[in-house]
């Protein structure tokens, strides 16, 4: 597999962009959960194999069965974290694969689309959810979602960027969402449509005001234009 050009990271998840091939992967750190699973099944059943002669049936059976439950779900949970991809686009097969998640290691196809049924890549609010009354929540959160919209006009969710609403922060999660359309798009031979509410409020401010707080900057006004 060629090196990659580019890893951009996301919610949850890395955009690992290849010159042929993109893969949007389980970030590097979700292989610790399912490690330490395999780590404690493994202990339990050493444990039970070295003192199976002095420990009682109830007690060989607590240990045993945890580990008959942790083990497999770790094993195709550290499977998938290290090999497994959710969405896979490819030039060479000229089609967006979406994969199944841990359950199915990630390899199994949900929905083929080739790139000639791909009309285009749409940056969007994501919604996190009305704030119920009361205190303020605390943390300010913006979040974006990637959809690839077939010719058909079916959407189909890829990925989501989220950030604390503070200026530096969310112009440098906005043009981590635009730099994971955009390498989408390429692929694909398609173009980005952009409806996310922070272009309309950039595009309203007046010519000579400054830009609110929680409004990227100049990329998010070029990327609408």
């Amino acid at each position: 597999m060629s090196k990659a050009l580019a890893r951009i990271p996301l919610d949850r998840r890395v955009l690992v962009v290849r010159e042929e091939r993109i893969d949007l992967r389980p970030e590097m750190s979700a292989v610790v959960f399912p490690a330490a699973g395999l780590v404690i099944s493994v202990a339990l059943f050493a444990a039970v194999a070295l003192f199976a002669s002095s420990l009682s049936v109830t007690v060989l059976a607590l240990l045993l069965f945890p580990a008959l439950i942790i083990a497999p779900f770790s094993a195709m949970g550290l499977l998938y974290s290290v090999i497994g991809a959710s969405v896979v686009i490819e030039k060479k097969k000229q089609s967006v694969r979406f994969q199944q998640g841990v359950l199915g290691l990630g390899i199994g196809t949900v929905e083929l689309v080739p790139f000639w049924k791909v009309d285009r890549i749409v940056v969007e609010d994501f919604q996190l959810g009305e704030t119920p009354a009361g205190p303020p929540p605390p943390l300010d959160l913006r979040a974006w979602d990637i959809i690839l919209v077939k010719a058909s006009g079916k959407r189909l969710p890829i990925a989501q960027v989220m950030s604390g609403n503070t200026t530096g922060l969310i112009d440098e999660a906005w043009n981590r969402a635009l730099d994971a359309a955009d390498a989408i798009a390429g692929m694909c031979g398609s173009t980005v449509e952009i409806t996310a509410a922070i272009e309309e409020e950039a595009e309203a401010q007046p010519e000579t005001g400054a830009a609110p707080a929680d409004v990227p900057g100049e990329r998010a006004q070029e990327a609408g234009a």
